[in-house]
C-alpha cells in the first residue's frame, strides 16, 4: 500500500503543478499573482473582459509608492474600472529601488512583464501589442522612460502619466523633493548621489523620460498644487512634447494634489472620462 500511497502522491503533485487552462474569451477572467519573473516581487494581476479579442484595448499598468513601496493591488480600483469598460489590463509589482536596484532594473521588470502580455496573447485572447502603458506617480515616471527609451520592441502605442516625475535635472525638483524626505528614494532609483553646486552625474538625465521623448502620444494628469511631484514636471515634459510635434495632452486638476483629488466625484468623472478617451483612440 505503501507504493500506491506514494505512487498518487506524485500523481497529485505532477496534476497541481500543470498551468491551468487559458480563460475562455467569452467569459470575463481575473488572474491573480501570475509570475513573470525570477524575483519575489515579479507578480501581476491579470484582469480580461468577457468577449475580448485582439482588438480589446489593453493597458499595463504600475503602482507609485516612490520606486521604493506599494503594491500591484494599489491598482486595483483603476484595473476595475478599465474591465468595467471592457478593457483589459495587467497591474505589476516591480522590485523596489534600494542601493543595488535602479531604474535599470525597474525596467527589466517592466520589459518582462509587457513581453509577457505579448507571448500569452493567444492564450489570454488579447492583442499581441498596442498596449496603453500607465502608472501613477512613481509607476507614471516608470511608465514613460519605459515607453520612450526601453520599448525597443514597438509593443506600447500610448502613455498615461499620472502626477509623474517627468525631469530629474530639474534643480527645483531635487531640492524640492530632498526638502520633502523624497532625496534618498531619487537616489536609490537613479542609482546616483545628488551634491548641490556640482554637477549632476549622467544618471539624473538617464532615467528622465523628458530626455528620451519619442513619437508616443502622451497623457499627462497631474494636480496643479500637488506638494510631492511639482506640477511643473508635466509642463516640462508637454512643452517637450509641443517641441517635437508628438501627440500629447496636459490635463491641469486645478488646485488639486498628488491624489488629483480622484475622492471627489466630479474630478473622478473627468480623469477616468480622459483616461478611457486616451485608451480608446491610441490603443486600438
Amino acid at each position: 500500500m505503501t507504493w500506491l500511497l506514494c505512487a498518487s502522491i506524485l500523481l497529485l503533485t505532477a496534476c497541481s503543478k500543470k498551468e491551468a487552462p487559458p480563460p475562455p474569451v467569452g467569459q470575463e477572467a481575473r488572474l491573480s499573482n501570475v509570475i513573470y519573473g525570477p524575483h519575489a516581487r515579479n507578480k501581476m494581476d491579470v484582469y480580461l473582459p468577457a468577449n475580448r479579442s485582439a482588438e480589446t484595448p489593453f493597458v499595463v499598468l504600475m503602482h507609485g509608492g516612490a520606486w521604493m513601496a506599494g503594491n500591484k493591488e494599489d491598482m486595483k480600483g483603476f484595473q476595475d474600472l478599465l474591465l468595467q469598460r471592457g478593457i483589459g489590463s495587467v497591474s505589476l509589482s516591480y522590485r523596489y529601488a534600494s542601493a543595488s536596484v535602479h531604474y535599470e532594473e525597474l525596467m527589466e521588470d517592466v520589459h518582462k512583464a509587457v513581453t509577457m502580455c505579448s507571448a500569452n496573447a493567444a492564450a489570454w485572447g488579447i492583442r499581441s501589442r498596442n498596449y496603453i502603458i500607465s502608472g501613477a506617480s512613481a509607476g507614471a515616471h516608470m511608465a514613460l522612460l519605459y515607453g520612450y527609451k526601453y520599448d525597443q520592441q514597438q509593443l506600447v502605442s500610448g502613455i498615461i502619466s499620472l502626477s509623474g516625475p517627468t525631469d530629474l535635472t530639474d534643480l527645483t525638483m531635487l531640492n524640492y523633493a530632498g526638502s520633502v524626505g523624497l532625496g534618498p528614494a531619487i537616489l536609490n532609483m537613479t542609482g546616483a548621489t545628488y551634491i548641490p553646486n556640482q554637477p549632476l552625474a549622467p544618471q539624473f538625465a538617464a532615467a528622465s523620460p523628458v530626455r528620451h521623448a519619442k513619437n508616443i502620444p502622451s497623457l499627462l494628469i497631474h494636480g496643479t498644487a500637488d506638494n510631492v511631484v511639482l506640477y511643473s514636471q508635466a509642463e516640462i515634459l508637454a512643452g517637450k512634447l509641443e517641441e517635437l510635434a508628438i501627440p500629447h495632452r496636459l490635463v491641469a486638476i486645478d488646485g488639486e494634489g498628488h491624489d488629483l483629488g480622484l475622492y471627489k466625484p466630479e474630478i473622478f468623472t473627468i480623469v477616468a472620462t480622459e483616461i478611457i478617451n486616451w485608451i480608446r483612440k491610441y490603443g486600438q
